[in-house]
């Protein structure tokens, strides 16, 4: 699988972090970690269609393209040849301030949001190789829907609580967030499940996960085998199960949970 990251054109840098493609040559099969970050995604593919498979429920679903709300826990997804992935990576207010409502692990179809025409500009590019060019449509696409979002100031103030979330790699507490902006907990609880999609634990909780895995296997698509990895290794190290938890972002229990949801889907034996 090949991987370019492209930045955000100018108008859209305020929602969306960068932009990236992928591509997969036919008779190839790959297998990936989506990270549960906070962020939400918008996907546009060619080719063969992706499927996911959770780890902690040991389901399997189609890879659909569309705008994707941010993610409570990690996802293995396999992907064969041959096929082209375009996507924009945004930013945690992001799907808030494009007016766009996408429930956590929920995908919408692209059409409900962005114009046919640019989606479908989008695919030509793809098909015809021409990446920075995909990356570049569906860059102006999305600003053009931020140009028409109405204005919302709960963002304004929920700004700097995500700043210091990713800033602390979700090491902090939600009752500290509270009081960092002079928010009841209640009020910082319904703003962020209502912009953001997720309560304040479980953006911390997909945080401190993401930020231990990235430690441990660096930028660009993560493959399953060193997600694996650094798990058992976290694992055997026998921290405390609180430290385990607010290190990780998942308990002691869980975390085993998913290293054998990920070892399943590999058909690798799970560690005794």
């Amino acid at each position: 699988m090949t991987y370019r990251r492209f930045p955000a054109p100018e108008p859209a840098r305020d929602v969306v972090e960068h932009l990236w493609v992928d591509r997969q040559p036919a008779g190839t099969l790959t297998r990936e970690v989506l990270l549960p970050d906070g962020h939400g995604l918008v996907l546009v593919t060619i080719g063969n269609r992706a499927s996911r498979v959770d780890p902690l429920a040991r389901r399997r679903s189609a890879d659909v393209p569309g705008v994707r709300g941010p993610a409570r826990r990690p996802v293995v997804r396999e992907q064969a040849g041959p096929s082209a992935r375009l996507g924009a990576q945004l930013r945690p207010l992001a799907l808030a301030q494009l007016g766009i409502a996408v429930p956590a692990d929920e995908v919408v179809p692209l059409d409900r949001v962005l114009p046919t025409a640019d989606v479908a500009t989008c695919q030509a590019a793809l098909e015809a190789g021409d990446d920075a060019r995909a990356a570049d449509v569906l860059g102006a696409a999305i600003a053009g829907r931020l140009a028409v979002a109405p204005p919302d100031d709960v963002l304004t103030s929920l700004r700097p609580v995500v700043d210091e979330v990713l800033a602390t790699r979700g090491l902090v507490t939600a009752s500290d967030l509270a009081r960092g902006s002079e928010l009841p907990v209640p009020t910082l609880h319904r703003w962020c499940v209502e912009r953001l999609g997720l309560a304040p634990d479980q953006l911390l909780a997909a945080v401190r996960f993401s930020a231990f895995v990235r430690d441990a296997v660096g930028p660009g698509p993560v493959r399953p085998q060193d997600v694996l990895g650094a798990i058992r290794w976290y694992v055997q190290a026998g921290y405390p199960p609180r430290e385990v938890e607010r290190f990780t972002g998942s308990t002691p229990l869980e975390l085993r949970r998913v290293e054998q949801g990920i070892a399943e889907a590999l058909g690798v034996p799970v560690a005794g």
